[in-house]
């Protein structure tokens, strides 16, 4: 991989059922980001093409494979 960039792919999981068969005011989303070099990445969340308030959302700490 050196000097070689490689562009990720990104997958996003729908809530689980339970969530969309419920009354909640939130969902859980998870977005799983694969396949990139090198390994410094930044992941922004969207609604409508336009990005997100920090704090309207809440990111976990992400985990290498």
């Amino acid at each position: 991989f050196p000097g070689k960039r490689l562009a990720p792919s990104v997958y996003l999981m729908p809530p689980p059922g339970e969530e969309l068969s419920g009354r909640r005011d939130t969902l859980s989303l998870t977005c799983l980001v694969r396949g990139f070099y090198p390994e410094d990445v930044s992941v922004e969340w969207q609604k409508n093409q336009e990005t997100l308030e920090t704090g309207s959302y809440h990111t976990g700490t992400p985990a290498k494979e």
